[in-house]
């Protein structure tokens, strides 16, 4: 099982890690509930933030991208987490850090907000 004890997830993993578009609907307020206190992170891994970003604005891997000016901001928003694809994507990520690969299976059932 992933680890889903993170209720508090940043913009970025719960969207852009995604590849969802800054200006799709669903990041609007009354479909998220954005924390207040701390209203925004800082933690990141600058590089993998900067590829994130490339492939949002210009596309990559067979993409087009979204075309658009990728904003840190946007991605630093806190909120609750709107869908367990986010413990998802950081599984994803830390799976990619390793040096040999192993197949895995993973699953998580949990609370969305």
């Amino acid at each position: 099982e992933m680890p889903t004890n993170n209720y508090v997830e940043s913009s970025f993993w719960n969207f852009d890690a995604l590849f969802q578009p800054q200006q799709h609907p669903a990041r609007d307020a009354h479909d998220t509930f954005f924390i207040s206190d701390p209203s925004k992170t800082t933690v990141f891994n600058d590089e993998y933030v900067k590829e994130v970003s490339q492939i949002h604005s210009n596309g990559g891997f067979g993409s087009q991208g979204h075309g658009y000016d990728w904003k840190i901001d946007e991605a630093a928003k806190n909120l609750l987490r709107t869908h367990t694809t986010a413990v998802s994507a950081r599984m994803l990520y830390q799976l990619a850090k390793q040096k040999e690969f192993k197949p895995q299976k993973y699953f998580s059932i949990d609370r969305v907000f």
